[in-house]
């Protein structure tokens, strides 16, 4: 069997390959602007610069909107002036209107009510211990007003005296702690109620009025303050009765 050979011409197809190549590049690259899409850009204004001249006038603003009023802060108030505290009273006594004889009767009386204490101390009972009368009274200086010391505002528990002095109108013109609370606070209570008190004053065998010692006496309970009346006041109240009873039998 006969062979048959075929001539290789590879040289000249890889040659022409590449000038084909070429030129369907170059063609391609000339009219690729005339297949692009024409899509012209929008206007754009432009914008026209004008020249003011020396003599122009400038625009003149239009009306603002009123400014809303900023408020005002308030004016600082001075602290007020800080108050001094008062100085205590001295509660021991007051007697700066007594005579001599007075103050010396007060003081036998105070001595003679502490002496009755003690003896009914020692007795095992308080007992009712009144000062003494003066030897021409007929009848005691009455408590017609007057309220006793609030004591629901103290933690104190115990009974105070104070014995008064009145004059023939029934004023107080001194007193003496008889029983005092060992506290000042509490002690000023009862004076200044006492200060507010009404008295009717003391008659003598005639009826005449005249000056007279009171004691008054106060247990501190918690309790509130309320009319003052003692047994003192209802032995008055009796002994003016039988005096006006006496009175009007005596008269023909």
């Amino acid at each position: 069997m006969k062979a048959y050979r075929f001539e290789s011409n590879w040289r000249s197809t890889v040659l022409a390959a590449i000038f084909v190549h070429f030129f369907v590049v170059l063609g391609a690259a000339l009219a690729m602007p005339y297949l692009e899409a024409a899509n012209d850009p929008l206007p754009v204004d432009e914008m026209t610069m004008v020249e003011l001249g020396d003599g122009a006038e400038e625009e003149t603003p239009g009306p603002q909107a009123p400014t809303p009023p900023q408020p005002q802060p308030m004016p600082q108030q001075p602290p007020p002036p800080v108050q001094p505290m008062p100085e205590e009273p001295d509660i021991t006594e007051d007697v700066a209107d007594l005579s001599p004889t007075e103050a010396q009767e007060l003081e036998e009386a105070v001595a003679d009510i502490q002496s009755q204490e003690a003896a009914a101390a020692q007795g095992g009972g308080a007992g009712k211990i009144l000062p003494p009368a003066p030897p021409t009274q007929q009848i005691g200086a009455l408590v017609v007003a007057g309220n006793t010391p609030d004591t629901s505002g103290t933690d104190f528990h115990g009974t105070i005296g104070l014995l008064v002095f009145l004059d023939a109108n029934g004023h107080i013109t001194g007193y003496r702690m008889t029983q005092s609370s060992g506290r000042r606070f509490v002690d000023q209570i009862v004076i200044n109620a006492v200060r507010r008190f009404t008295f009717e004053p003391a008659l003598d065998t005639n009826g005449n009025p005249m000056k007279t010692m009171r004691l008054l006496k106060f247990p501190f309970d918690g309790s509130g303050s309320h009319p003052f009346d003692d047994d003192e006041n209802k032995r008055i109240r009796t002994n003016k009765t039988l005096a006006a009873a006496q009175a009007a039998q005596q008269q023909p």
